[in-house]
């Protein structure tokens, strides 16, 4: 161990450097420093064990110093020395919980005595330290675990032996579970707007605020990772006992309201009845299917026995009317009514899963009769194995759903074109550009602003300027960086990012390609 001795006076420290038995005290290695900013530097470049330091010291004293070095969080001990006995100098120095103080003059084996107290102080520490590392490690593994667990109950809920090994893994680690214990289900789902929180601290918090409610119910609170933003809320409330459920939901209704107030974000409960341990994958199956049903990802609690699946209420549009619009090129109107129509059912309360995969299968098969009288390929609409993936899995919720609609409606939306205006469309598309030159200009964020098919805005802008987007892009970029590099001073890396180049050697290799010179040479015949 190494220990560092800090006074101001040379003749005390050399007197301890040569007077205490440092060997037998453990100390291998013994720093000076004859002031507090020595120490400072010292304590900055070595490991330091223990400091051996006089409070009395003129700049900054002993006190400040051990201070400064707790919060720079130094595991290290301190032993006071001073000449003087001074009540509010023991007081400060205990109330950083130093090692020792000793009074000077002292003698050498008392010194050597203070130090081998602290040498094992230290070692118990890190040994506690150690095992508690371990320990959490060991608990956080076991909580992935029964997370795993959980996950495999979740996707089989009636599977006995699934739901036998999720109870196991959670008795292991010393949350009682049997087949007696009254249970809460619910699953809580997030939607953030910005950045969300880091998952562990979310976790926490929300076992916390849940728990700090609970608490005059003996209860027990647990959540448990289903997806990145879906958690299984496992709330065990004490056998034997009567609880009052609408006071329940009235906790609940309560947590909703401070975690999404505090979270910064929307948070939808789907909450099961309480029930006992082994009625739970029923719950589970129920609370599973409300999940699925929020698929405009409303805010709010949803409680399972309340949900309404039937279709009766569901009426689904005209889609002959949406079909004679695509055909004319009038996808933008029909995208329009598409999310007039998903209002006005969500408003009505009809909006649900079985109403999405009805909507989407009617819509397909629209989509297909608008392929054969336009002579569409569908390959057209969907040129990628994502495009493809996201047309495939639009039924899962809303937002999938538009994004589908967009897509197929923007490819059949020509009303420009149609209206002899097509010329005002290009000028929209190169307006686009100019603004963006400093960015990297994608063609599906220039689609997505003009509320045009990519493949179609390509297209168009093909035949009506003979050359393609791309080339039309870069062509504006070097343009912009050529004026500056002639025009200023600034260095060509910052001329390659403030026209969106990332990569200064792609930036060049793209100059020289266009102009015949480098953006150095350009540069150069100045």
């Amino acid at each position: 161990m190494t220990v560092l001795i800090v006074d101001d006076q040379i003749n005390v420290v050399e007197g301890l450097v040569n007077g205490v038995d440092f060997a037998r005290a453990g100390m291998d290695t013994v720093l000076t420093a004859y002031s507090a900013a020595g120490a400072r530097e010292l304590l900055l470049m070595y490991p330091v064990d223990v400091i051996l330091c006089d409070i009395e010291m003129p700049g900054e004293n002993g006190l400040s110093l051990y201070r400064w070095a707790k919060d720079k969080h130094m595991e290290l001990e301190c032993i006071f020395l001073t000449a003087h006995a001074d009540f509010s100098y023991a007081k400060t120095a205990m109330q950083l919980e130093s090692m020792d103080y000793i009074l000077q003059p002292a003698p050498y084996e008392e010194v050597s005595n203070a130090l081998l107290k602290a040498r094992r102080r230290l070692e118990e520490r890190r040994e506690h330290k150690k095992f508690y590392s371990y320990g959490k490690l060991l608990f956080d593994e076991r909580k992935t675990i029964v997370d795993q667990k959980v996950r495999d109950w979740y996707g089989d809920c009636q599977n006995v032996e699934k739901y036998q090994g999720m109870k196991e893994s959670m008795q292991k680690m010393g949350i009682h579970i049997f087949d007696h214990t009254q249970v809460l289900l619910a699953l809580q789902e997030s939607f953030w707007d910005g950045e969300p929180w880091k998952k562990d601290l979310f976790r926490y918090s929300c076992e916390n605020i849940l728990g700090e409610m609970l608490e005059p119910w003996k209860a027990g609170v647990y959540l448990w990772e289903l997806d990145q933003n879906l958690f299984l809320v496992f709330i065990t409330l004490p056998a034997g006992t009567e609880q009052d459920e609408k006071k329940l939901d009235g906790i609940l209704a309560q947590y909703h309201g401070v975690a999404s107030d505090f979270f910064g974000c929307k948070i939808a409960l789907y909450v099961s009845s309480v029930c006992l341990g082994l009625k739970a994958k029923d719950k589970l199956s129920c609370l599973s299917k409300s999940h699925e049903n929020n698929v405009d990802k409303r805010s709010g609690i949803f409680y399972s026995e309340k949900a309404d699946l039937t279709e009766q209420a569901a009426r689904l549009p005209d889609f002959k009317v949406w079909e004679s619009y695509m055909v004319s090129g009038l996808g933008k109107v029909v995208y329009d009514e598409i999310c007039e129509y998903f209002a006005c059912q969500s408003q009505e309360g009809h909006m649900n899963a079985v109403l999405l995969k009805r909507f989407y299968n009617e819509f397909y098969k629209s989509l297909s009769l608008v392929e054969e009288r336009t002579g569409t390929d569908h390959e057209d609409l969907f040129p990628g194995p994502e495009d493809l993936e996201v047309s495939l899995h639009a039924y899962e919720n809303l937002e999938s759903m538009k994004k589908f609609l967009r897509t197929v409606t923007a490819y059949f939306n020509r009303e420009m074109e149609l209206s002899g205006r097509t010329e005002n469309r290009i000028h929209q598309i190169k307006d686009y550009v100019y603004r963006h030159l400093d960015t990297e200009i994608r063609r599906e964020d220039i689609a997505a602003a003009l509320f045009l098919n990519p493949n179609y805005l390509s297209r168009l802008f093909k035949n009506e300027t003979g050359m393609s987007l791309k080339e039309f892009i870069i062509q504006e970029k070097m343009k912009m960086a050529r004026g500056m590099l002639k025009g200023s001073w600034l260095p060509v890396s910052i001329v390659a990012q403030k026209v969106g180049y990332v990569n200064f050697s792609h930036f060049s290799q793209v100059y020289k390609k266009t102009f015949g010179v480098s953006p150095t040479d350009e540069r150069g015949n100045l």
